[in-house]
């Protein structure tokens, strides 16, 4: 490659301006789009660097197989198997329980909550924690001391000098025996404070660290010289199919050899894209690198088609370097360089937009944001595939221009496109439009989806009700106090006091119900009993209010599982109830009232009949009676109401020294929905630049194909054709585009829609409005871009179109 090379592809981009601009920012934006998500990828894909042999590191894992359930890798496992594994003399080194908390952390008068994790002391040299001031094992060894990173500390402290003194957690107060570095964005454990597991402060309790289906943490450990996971997988197994644990389990847990649960050995380096959210932000990241693989193909058969159109108008100088006598090579290299110089100039801003989108698709995507972007392996990357794109886009204008003939050219015969060359162009405008098809059938697809879900009818009225759990080292005295406190409030319309959000996918407990020889699996909440008034749930038939603490609500759907015909047949009507899981307790319930059908689960789940016992918590003995699970206040204000105001002054008198966190019951019930919701906003953003990248390409391929049609237009016109009439051969090429656009992505994105919808339960009715909406807007596109050009043509006085 020659300086002069390159001056002749930059006098290419300052002789055509707008086209420059188009190809630039086009590949800009895809390339962006595709180097961002190759940065979190392999942010994700990365091991933390600071792991010794992490492939050697495992996690030991479990998986329910409760009957009745589908269960999922938990990524995790109960804390007794550290020590079963020990006695049973596995082959593993480091043996460590981890177990993570956000408790508040106190220091004076100063208070804020922190991810606090308590661990072995082995954790220290598993892990390679490095402190920068004091000994993280030694403070990991004894109950009383604490370490925190600098970030945590200055927040504390207000300075990083923070080895000897004092940190106050719960009634427990803690020595700071080491500083720590803040964890890079490939750690394993993010913890910004480390206790021992032995720690009271951790608060976990010997049932915890013995039960063998009570998963609150994980156990890693390094594999020893000559181990395996599949050899301690199995040793696993063993060791929890023979544990007492499974004397006390249900029959039907084990009938016929099946296993309660089943037992792995996990190496850390995959642990990212592992589980029901880890496999969900597989797919997330594969669809939208798909997306972006598809922006990126857009924006190259943008360029290609360009290229190609600005061949042709360059016919006479190509000649002259023929007739100089330019080797085939040197041609290419000549193509070859001013595509390069596009696209390097498109990484350059590819870079800048990426730098500056960082945060917001880290935030979206939920994954950990790069330490920089400006990394070897990334920068590597996009460094070849600039080279390995130049070469290919410049294949096809290096054609064009050798099959030229070059005395034509130089007689002043401005040779057209060969009848191949107008296909091949054809074919790659097409692609253009399938594309741009298929990408925003796509995102109107996902957006119909979440909106379905935004607006389904629920059974319940969660908007504008405010949601907070207790400090878990309330009293019962406190939180009766604090309710009492609200209620005289004038600003707070309604209080309740539940188990859970309403619509709260994770929280998911269910009971066997029996009337008769009727059974029924309904799904079960703890309620009180202004619960139903609160979110404003109507009653169909019974009676809340001043019921005994007997008293059940079925839903609509309930009782017709039970198998009564309407809701009054049920009232009065008793019903046993089992519970699922390990504590099959018995009891015996009344119903009181039928209340319409309850949406409590998920779209990508079946509706199931629900059962509320909103007179458990009548008497304060049995609602406080160490249940914590009861402990969630649902309040609404009236309007015009503060929440802040009104819940930080009581916060404070009632519980001091706790943070105080509320959060709307419509933010507990997305929570399910965040990665669709994500995904649906990043599909529809890159449904918008496929739709942009269309119109740029139409844009400048209408010009060329405007100038070849130029004397067609005047010919027309001056034979008193109507503006449209002029124009019909334009509007035609552009139709045929359309139409073979249209039957390639269209029946394919219809393929991937049923697919896509095929995992919700609740699904919205879609039928083809998707896709003609996409339709039209690209057609909209279309027009706008080539109408431009054409009343140009139309503009053009017929004597300059007729002797060109």
């Amino acid at each position: 490659m020659r300086l002069l090379d390159l001056r002749v592809a930059a006098r290419q981009l300052r002789a055509e301006p707008l086209n420059a601009t188009v190809l630039i920012v086009g590949l800009a934006l895809a390339l962006a789009a595709c180097y961002l998500l190759a940065a979190l990828l392999g942010e994700r894909l990365r091991p933390d660097p600071a792991l010794q042999d992490p492939e050697r590191i495992v996690l030991i894992d479990f998986h329910g197989n409760m009957p009745g359930r589908q269960e999922d890798w938990f990524l995790g496992a109960p804390f007794v198997f550290k020590q079963a594994l020990q006695d049973a003399r596995a082959p593993l080194e480091m043996l460590t329980r981890i177990s993570d908390d956000k408790p508040s952390l106190r220091v004076g008068n100063r208070k804020l909550r922190a991810q606090v994790t308590a661990a072995d002391a082995s954790a220290a040299a598993l892990f390679n924690l490095r402190p920068l001031q004091g000994d993280l094992q030694d403070a990991l060894s004894h109950p009383d001391t604490i370490a925190l990173t600098e970030s945590l500390a200055q927040r504390l402290f207000g300075s990083d000098k923070a080895l000897g003194r004092s940190v106050d957690i719960g009634e427990h107060r803690l020595r700071v025996a080491a500083v720590l570095p803040e964890p890079g964005s490939r750690s394993l454990i993010r913890a910004e404070a480390w206790i021992s597991f032995d720690s009271p402060a951790a608060g976990l309790d010997e049932e915890t660290r013995s039960a063998w289906f009570q998963i609150n943490g994980q156990v890693f450990a390094r594999l020893a010289t000559g181990a395996n996971t599949e050899q301690i997988g199995a040793l696993a197994q063993a060791l929890l199919d023979q544990s007492p644990v499974m004397k006390q389990l249900p029959p039907d847990w084990t009938a016929g050899g099946r296993k309660a649960a089943f037992m792995r050995a996990l190496p850390v380096p995959q642990m990212p894209f592992e589980g029901r959210a880890g496999r969900q932000r597989l797919q997330m990241l594969g669809a939208l690198a798909g997306v972006a693989v598809l922006l990126l193909s857009l924006a190259l058969l943008n360029h290609i088609n360009l290229s190609g159109v600005r061949t042709l108008q360059r016919q006479r100088e190509i000649a002259v370097r023929k007739a100089l006598g330019i080797s085939p090579a040197r041609l290419l290299l000549q193509f070859a360089v001013e595509a390069l110089l596009i696209i390097a100039l498109a990484a350059g801003l590819a870079l800048l937009l990426a730098w500056m989108l960082l945060p917001w698709a880290s935030q979206a995507l939920q994954v950990p944001q790069p330490d920089s972007l400006l990394q070897a392996q990334p920068l590597a990357g996009l460094l070849l595939a600039c080279g390995l794109l130049s070469f290919l886009v410049c294949l096809y204008p290096a054609r064009l221009a050798w099959r030229m003939h070059a005395a034509a050219a130089l007689q002043g015969r401005q040779a057209s496109e060969s009848q191949g060359g107008r296909w091949l162009r054809r074919a790659l405008t097409g692609l253009q439009f399938a594309i741009a098809l298929f990408v925003v059938s796509a995102a109107l697809i996902l957006s119909a989806q979440n909106g379905h879900v935004l607006s389904r009818e629920l059974g319940f009225q969660p908007e504008g009700v405010i949601t907070l759990r207790l400090p878990e080292q309330a009293s019962a005295q406190q939180a009766q106090d604090f309710h009492q406190a609200l209620q005289q409030r004038p600003d707070v319309a309604a209080l309740a006091w539940s188990d859970s959000v309403p619509g709260n996918v994770f929280m998911d407990r269910n009971a066997q119900f029996t009337r008769g020889e009727q059974q029924a699996k309904l799904r079960f909440n703890h309620a009180d009993a202004g619960f139903f008034k609160l979110y404003r749930i109507p009653i169909l038939a019974g009676q809340i209010e001043g019921q005994g603490q007997d008293g059940l609500v079925l839903d609509e759907a309930a009782t017709k599982a039970l198998g009564w015909g309407s809701p009054e047949q049920a009232l009065g009507q008793s019903l046993s109830t089992v519970m699922t899981g390990l504590n099959q307790t018995s009891s015996s319930w009344r119903v009181v009232a039928v209340v319409p059908n309850q949406r409590l689960e998920s779209t990508r789940e079946a509706d199931r009949p629900h059962a509320f016992y909103p007179f458990y918590l009548q008497s304060r003995a049995q609602a406080w009676s160490g249940q914590r699970v009861f402990w969630v206040l649902n309040l609404r204000m009236n309007a015009g109401g503060d929440p802040s105001k009104v819940l930080a002054p009581l916060w404070e008198r009632y519980f001091p020294g706790e943070p105080l966190v509320w959060e709307s019951a419509e933010q507990v019930m997305m929570a399910a929905y965040k990665s669709d919701l994500r995904i649906a906003q990043l599909v529809s953003a890159c449904g918008m630049l496929a739709l942009l990248l269309a119109g740029f390409g139409v844009y400048a391929l209408a010009a060329f194909l405007v100038q070849r049609h130029a004397k067609e237009i005047v010919l027309r016109k001056l034979h008193g054709a109507s503006p449209l009439q002029a124009m019909k051969s334009l509007f035609r090429e552009f139709a045929a585009l359309l139409l073979g656009a249209a039957l390639l992505a269209l029946p394919l994105s219809a393929v991937l829609a049923e697919r896509y919808l095929a995992q919700f339960a609740d699904r919205v009715s879609l039928g083809a409005w998707p896709q003609s909406w996409a339709l039209a807007g690209l057609v909209l596109v279309t027009l706008l871009a080539s109408l431009r050009h054409g009343w140009a043509a139309l503009a053009m006085r017929p004597v300059l179109a007729l002797r060109s």
